[in-house]
């Protein structure tokens, strides 16, 4: 049961970064980004995205396995890690954690299979976590669980990308096959939430010659937003070999 794991991981961002839109593959596949917000809702401040998605099918009881996600936030927007730590995929699966400063976010959803012809869902959760905090080489693991009806416990990888214009940062994902069962079909994503950032977190610096504990900024929105709303995107492509561009303008903070 580890495919629909890395599936609903990307479905929001930072995403960054996600918004309201359906798109159809093959009048098939169906993606619609929903709720997206940041807090604080500032031109150019430190901030924390919330996200969720849906997916379903026109003609199934459930969307293809998605093989692959770019996630493209609005151009303008940043990464300050100033003070954040990293960890890694061995010390995480000894420890069942990471360091407080190393964690990108949180999230969950519903993962879907079928098996004996019956939907079989699974609620899951999931943490994100710096692995590499350098600037231009942002790489994060993430850690999902699920308890019922089977225990599961998978770790992947994203890596921070700078898409095309109009976008800025985002994040792309490689979502291999998996079959949760001999039995089963491929699994698949019925849902998915995400919040990223790094609100509460702080470290320690020397500043004036004492010793204080500053924000970890994190996630940096832009200083402009242009008329219409900063433009984000999402890309899902599906082993049924279709592709669906998903599309928002987000408005812009209120003055």
């Amino acid at each position: 049961m580890r495919a629909w794991g890395r599936i609903l991981t990307v479905l929001a961002w930072g995403s960054v970064l996600l918004a309201t839109a359906t798109g159809a593959a093959y009048a098939q596949d169906t993606v619609t980004i929903g709720q997206v917000s940041f807090s604080p809702d500032r031109l150019g401040a430190a901030t924390d995205v919330f996200g969720s998605a849906t997916l379903g099918s026109t003609d199934g009881p459930m969307p293809s396995p998605i093989t692959h996600i770019d996630v493209y936030g609005p151009s303008g927007l940043t990464l300050d890690l100033q003070g954040s730590t990293t960890c890694n995929q061995e010390f995480l699966e000894r420890t069942g954690t990471c360091p407080k400063n190393s964690r990108a976010g949180t999230g969950g959803g519903m993962g879907v299979y079928e098996l004996a012809k019956e939907i079989i869902e699974e609620k899951y959760t999931f943490e994100l976590f710096l692995t590499d905090n350098r600037p231009g080489h942002t790489k994060m693991v993430i850690y999902l669980v699920g308890h019922t009806p089977a225990a599961i416990e998978i770790y992947f990888d994203a890596t921070v990308i700078r898409g095309p214009k109009p976008y800025g940062l985002g994040f792309s994902l490689d979502v291999p096959l998996i079959q949760p069962l001999p039995e089963a079909s491929y699994a698949s994503a019925s849902s998915a939430f995400l919040n990223l950032g790094a609100k509460g977190q702080t470290y320690s610096k020397i500043v004036h010659g004492k010793r204080e504990q500053l924000p970890i900024k994190g996630i940096i929105l832009p200083h402009s937003c242009p008329r219409g709303g900063w433009p984000v995107a999402s890309q899902f492509s599906f082993f049924d070999g279709s592709t669906v561009m998903a599309k928002r303008d987000v408005p812009c903070p209120k003055r």
